[in-house]
């Protein structure tokens, strides 16, 4: 993306009315003034930042509806890298850390899922890190998809034909279910599973919360994993369930 990519915008405003954030919360500005008619203020003078900006949750649903397919997320996600001062709260490092309360959650997800479900804790969230206590908390999986993958590493080798699968933190923590599922139906068309030998969460609520730089070091991991999986072991690499995880875990310069 170059910096003059939002001149493509139309005016259209198709970003806005897809924007989950603009839709209930009237302090976002939505995509269309927050990515490029911001960008064009923001060019001039990087004191008219916008710190609503922080609204942004990166999902790119406003990308998928562009018309002109102006990269509005990236506008408004690099705006933020470059432009905002304030420090990252404990309330966000908790929410896109995703590979670390996974992995101290998971070993206790009958425990954790049931505090989480609670009304007292739920108004302690909200009160201590502004979690909305009206939001349902994702539940964790008592034990992780790659845990359970080295049950089935051996088998997986004896097929003749390989792929390799970014499974991503969801599958990993939440429900590995979907993983079990995808291995039984590729394994049935005569296709073996392997994991990329080092996986780190594809780095969307990471860009999301303001943790830029952490999101690029994971990048540059996932890219090695993926060169190693496609250049030396000569496999594709598929990524499911969730569409965002390839390009984001393979692109550094949008992370």
């Amino acid at each position: 993306m170059n910096d003059t990519s939002f001149e493509n915008c139309i005016k259209c405003t198709v970003c806005t009315t897809a924007c989950p954030v603009s839709r209930v919360n009237p302090g976002y500005p939505g995509p269309k003034q927050a990515g490029p008619d911001g960008e064009r203020l923001r060019l001039k003078d990087g004191a008219l930042y916008d710190e609503a900006l922080k609204y942004c949750i990166n999902c790119k649903r406003c990308e998928v509806a562009c018309p002109s397919d102006v990269k509005i997320g990236d506008i408004i996600q690099r705006a933020r890298a470059k432009y905002d001062t304030t420090r990252p709260s404990l309330r966000n490092f908790v929410l896109s850390h995703t590979d670390l309360m996974g992995s101290v959650s998971t070993p206790f997800a009958p425990i954790v899922n049931t505090a989480t479900s609670l009304k007292p804790v739920r108004q302690l969230l909200d009160a201590a890190l502004k979690i909305d206590h009206r939001r349902t908390l994702p539940k964790y999986s008592f034990g992780t998809f790659r845990r359970w993958y080295r049950s089935i590493a051996a088998q997986q080798a004896q097929y003749k034909d390989q792929v390799a699968f970014f499974h991503g933190c969801f599958v990993n923590y939440n429900h590995p279910q979907l993983g079990k599922d995808l291995i039984k139906v590729l394994n049935a068309m005569g296709t073996g599973v392997q994991l990329l030998s080092k996986e780190k969460c594809c780095g969307v609520p990471l860009i999301a919360n303001g943790f830029t730089d952490k999101a690029r070091k994971q990048a540059i991991t996932n890219v090695e994993s993926i060169r190693e999986a496609v250049g030396v072991k000569g496999i594709p690499v598929i990524a499911t369930p969730q569409p965002v995880h390839l390009p984001c875990a393979t692109n550094t310069r949008k992370c």
